[in-house]
């Protein structure tokens, strides 16, 4: 037995210490303890344990191991310097250096990648900008926001106006249909007189322009007309669209093109919007006679209503 085993179990013994209780406050199996009682060194897995078993030995004696060692270091094998563990832990980094570098290529397809998208993004924008300042259509107009206000005096000047045409033909009554029932006045006035209203229906076929609001709706009284034959000519390239009050489509221009010619008989409907998106480009009759635009704006409504407001 050497002196430091000897001197480490009097000490466990002094202490009432037995080797199980001393195994479960080290962690240190047994039969591990025993060798370093007798001197077994060899039993242990090798230089650094057993220095490190009699530290944990120590330790749990409550006994100070540097101590330990200074008195009793010499019996206990030294730890020889792996002078050869050096390069192969340096080979063992060597690869991964290799690995770090094997990925830089990595990268720069990666990024050319990135590049490439955001050069076709910026030339598909410009693209796109340049089409959009050059469509003379430019963008499709919004439907007008508001609901029109016709004039109501020169709705009274057109009926004071009728009064008066019903006036002249009642002075220029004959003798004979005089003698006629009052109640049946008015439609002896239109029968004595039918060459003169003829006369004044085709004076009142052309448009009246009424009233102008928000900036781009035009209201045209078509009460007198009969007939209402919308003729569009497009000298360029323009937006169209033909509705009623409700919004509805009348006629579908929509694949107008420039240099062509529509003509529309709308003589049954009662009001009529012409929304045109390019007004420079487009050219609008009424029964043959060409309407002149109101206001100067590109985009207009031109409304067209045989009983106005």
């Amino acid at each position: 037995m050497s002196e430091l085993g000897e001197f480490l179990r009097t000490k466990r013994e002094e202490q009432d210490i037995s080797i199980e209780r001393l195994q479960e406050m080290t962690k240190i199996q047994k039969r591990y303890l025993a060798a370093i009682e007798e001197g077994r060194y060899d039993s242990l897995p090798g230089a650094f344990y057993t220095r490190a078993f009699v530290k944990s030995y120590a330790e749990a004696l409550r006994l100070n191991p540097e101590d330990v060692f200074e008195t009793y270091g010499s019996e206990l094998p030294q730890p020889k310097q792996q002078t050869t563990d050096l390069p192969s832990r340096a080979e063992k980094s060597k690869p991964k250096v290799q690995k770090n570098r094997g990925r830089k290529p990595t990268v720069l397809p990666a990024l050319l990648g990135i590049l490439f998208l955001l050069v076709v993004a910026a030339g598909i924008y410009l693209v796109v900008q340049e089409t959009d300042q050059g469509n003379p259509e430019g963008s499709e107009p919004d439907d007008d926001p508001a609901i029109e206000m016709d004039s109501n005096e020169e709705a009274g000047e057109n009926e004071s106006e009728s009064e008066e045409g019903r006036d002249v033909p009642e002075q220029e009554k004959d003798e004979g249909k005089a003698e006629e029932e009052p109640d049946s006045g008015d439609s002896t006035e239109q029968n004595s007189s039918a060459g003169e209203e003829e006369e004044e229906t085709e004076e009142a076929v052309q448009p009246e322009f009424v009233e102008t609001t928000q900036g781009n709706r035009s209201v045209f009284d078509v009460s007198g007309a009969d007939e209402m034959i919308i003729e569009l000519e497009l000298t360029g390239d323009a937006w169209l669209a033909v509705e009623d009050e409700e919004g509805s489509s009348l006629e579908d221009v929509s694949g107008l093109q420039a240099g062509d010619t529509v003509e529309m008989d709308l003589s049954g409907e009662d009001y009529v919007k012409i929304n045109i998106g390019s007004s420079p480009n487009v050219i609008v009759r009424f029964n043959g006679e060409e309407v002149e635009y109101p206001i100067d704006s590109v985009h207009q409504h031109l409304i067209f209503d045989k009983q106005p407001q």
